[in-house]
């Protein structure tokens, strides 16, 4: 593993005040409300090295996943009931190796409506499925490892809904992802790669960021603690752009994503997420 990794998960980084003024509508903003207590992350080893971390039994077997031979980072997404989830960020760092290192857990929040597999714009559920994750962003500066290609975005930079992609000084509709009213939620964001081919009424601006405080949940977003969503951030930024996935789905769900990458047009797979698969 690089070197780059090894202080990701004993970086502290305190979440910032919300500052003034009113925030702007967005899928993946929220409302006040509990959040259950976190999940700790392990420290960095003697050898200087972040260790695989032992969550205990998971719903889900990550090795199952299908994706494209260069996949070397997959964020698991697993709903536990109204908006709370539980989020796993994994790696793979050897070409041929099949063997995939839990380096993150921790609790984040969902959409307010839970997770669909039929969504559409505005009815604030998170998207199930899996997609390859893109666009790293923020308000806050990049910090040591960011992607090279990440962005630090101003009041000028619109998530334009039309095309579903970042764009600067655009006077097209969609999200001023640097106003200040997204201050703390979008210090750091990345794109999770759903409708990436604009389906006009299935939503746009679905992102992985930082979470701000208690919230009963986003508009659609997955939202971890600001050092959880740096330490992501870092991992992206070593392998970088067509190597870092996402998978969404409810607990007891995960068989009916496993295969689902690139189907039905970039959105959510066919499937009865309202049950438990064996």
């Amino acid at each position: 593993m690089s070197v780059l990794l090894a202080a990701i998960l004993s970086l502290s980084v305190a979440v910032t005040g919300r500052a003034s003024g009113a925030a702007p509508v967005s899928e993946g903003m929220g409302i006040p409300g509990a959040l259950p207590e976190a999940v700790g992350q392990e420290s960095v080893g003697e050898n200087g090295q972040v260790p695989a971390l032992q969550p205990g039994s998971l719903d889900f077997h990550v090795e199952r996943f299908v994706l494209p031979e260069g996949a070397r980072m997959l964020v698991v997404v697993e709903g536990t009931g109204g908006s709370a989830c539980q989020v796993y960020a994994y790696e793979r760092p050897e070409a041929e190796d099949e063997t995939w290192v839990l380096r993150l857990h921790t609790s984040g929040r969902l959409g307010r409506g839970g997770m669909s597999n039929n969504r559409t714009e505005g009815d604030k559920t998170t998207p199930i499925g899996l997609f390859q994750m893109d666009t790293p962003f923020g308000q806050g500066e990049p910090l040591e490892g960011f992607p090279a290609n990440y962005i630090q975005v101003t009041k000028d930079y619109v998530w334009v809904t039309e095309t579903n992609r970042l764009e600067a000084a655009s006077s097209q509709e969609g999200e001023r992802v640097g106003a200040k009213g997204y201050a703390g939620y979008y210090d750091y964001v990345l794109n999770a790669g759903y409708n990436r081919n604009a389906v006009e009424k299935k939503g746009s601006a679905l992102f992985l960021h930082c979470q701000k405080k208690k919230r009963a949940g986003s508009a659609g977003c997955v939202e971890i603690p600001k050092e959880d969503m740096i330490a992501i951030m870092r991992l992206y930024g070593v392998y970088g752009d067509g190597a870092c996935y996402i998978a969404q789905a409810p607990r007891g769900t995960f068989p009916l994503i496993y295969d689902s990458y690139g189907v039905n047009n970039g959105l959510s797979p066919e499937g009865d997420f309202t049950v438990s698969v064996p």
